[in-house]
């Protein structure tokens, strides 16, 4: 039977591999007595004395705690207010693989995006507040936990809610619950998805698009609203082609879809092509290059050469936090491409350009510094072969931190 307490034996369960490995101490009777004595402490009289760590990914501000007592009462609640409200992310995959599905659909239709702007930050604390109180009253030790989370959040001037944190990621979707149930049972679609902070509608074809931005919007939650750049809606129409070309193409999750118009041959379906969005190509692109530029300065050629594995084909790695292994890289996260991919074939024409052309601010430099067989051993890690071959290299977790380092902000 399940255990929704803060109890020791509760939180105990909450202990990973990764916590041996960063506190020594747990190794000993009392030293894990310890630890555990003061999260149930923490959990009875509130999160008052949580303390977070800034740090920086990619350009922006995420948050960490940084002691273990904190840490295992944020998973007992984040574990509870999954099991109790459901809060759990969508699975992207299913998204791209649904929305690949009904764009193949041979009738008009129209796809809206909507992107929320600054989603965590913007969260009303208050009226996350009220959310919990009505709707984890079964569960008073969780929801005073909640709260004072909540409380502990504002005192140290966070707004909304802090990026990095689990429990964050959890309580967002708690947050979205009341507008995704809205979305569902008053607009008229044939599909609705969010993921995070990006979401898709598709509709029958209306060419009422304005009551529809106003609808959707007057649902979001307190605090909450669109970024307007980033938020477009599409129509496709019902007009038969005998030779289709595309008609729109729009991106969604990382990955861009080209919808064909309707066939005369064949119009019970379109021709959808689903490959790598220009965003995320144009990302690895700029890793490539901060990949020389380090060598250019290090001089090490083993690091340059593991940087482009890790760009061009894919990797695992041991989750010390999940006790398992996990994959990652272009085959791990673009597995829904369709082949051949002119996102592959752009990646592996920019990788050879590097590598091969003697003029440039990047390659004249390269050029005069690698060897021939240091060519070829880039040369044999294309993002093609690295993709059709399911190619996989192993890399510790100090490794990959290290080899990621001169890319994070990219």
């Amino acid at each position: 039977m399940y255990d929704p307490t803060f109890g020791p034996t509760s939180l105990e369960r909450h202990l990973s591999k990764a916590d041996f490995k960063r506190y020594p101490a747990l190794a000993t009777t009392a030293g894990r007595d310890a630890a555990i004595h003061s999260a149930v402490s923490m959990a009875k009289d509130g999160m008052a004395g949580m303390i977070l760590a800034k740090n920086d990914l990619a350009g922006r501000t995420i948050f960490q705690v940084n002691d273990l007592p904190t840490e295992l009462v944020l998973r007992k609640a984040n574990q509870n207010l999954r099991r109790i409200a459901n809060a759990k992310q969508s699975n992207r995959m299913d998204i791209v693989q649904r929305l690949g599905l009904l764009c193949e659909e041979g009738m008009p239709f129209c796809i809206a995006r909507f992107d929320i702007a600054n989603f965590y930050q913007s969260v009303d604390q208050t009226a996350l507040k009220e959310l919990v109180l009505r709707r984890i009253s079964t569960s008073p030790s969780t929801q005073f936990v909640l709260l004072t989370f909540i409380d502990r959040c504002a005192a140290l001037g966070i707004k909304g809610l802090p990026p990095g944190l689990a429990i964050s990621a959890s309580l967002s979707e708690f947050y979205m619950q009341d507008f995704d149930r809205f979305i569902r049972t008053n607009i008229r679609a044939h599909m609705y998805a969010r993921y995070v902070d990006d979401i898709v509608v598709v509709l029958p074809p209306s060419p009422d698009t304005r009551t529809l931005r106003r609808d959707i919007t007057r649902a979001l939650p307190c605090g909450l609203h669109f970024n307007t750049e980033k938020s477009h809606v599409y129509s496709f129409g019902d007009e038969k082609k005998a030779s289709p070309k595309i008609e729109k193409t729009f991106e969604y999750l990382g990955f861009s879809f080209s919808v064909y118009e309707q066939s005369k041959k064949s119009p019970k379906i379109r021709q959808v092509i689903i490959d790598i969005a220009k965003s995320k190509v144009k990302k690895r692109k700029t890793r490539m290059i901060k990949s020389v530029i380090q060598f250019l300065a290090d001089g090490n050629f083993d690091d340059l050469k593991d940087r482009f594995r890790l760009i061009c084909c894919n990797y695992q790695f041991y989750d010390y936090q999940k006790s398992k292994h996990r994959l990652a890289g272009t085959r791990h996260t673009y597995s829904l491409i369709h082949l051949p991919s002119s996102a592959l074939s752009e990646l592996d024409a920019f990788q050879r350009k590097i590598i091969l052309q003697k003029t440039g601010k990047i390659s004249a430099p390269l050029n005069s510094v690698l060897t021939n067989s240091q060519r070829k051993e880039l040369l044999r890690l294309g993002f093609k072969k690295g993709f059709e071959n399911k190619t996989y290299f192993h890399f510790p977790p100090s490794r990959l931190k290290h080899l990621m380092e001169c890319w994070k902000y990219a």
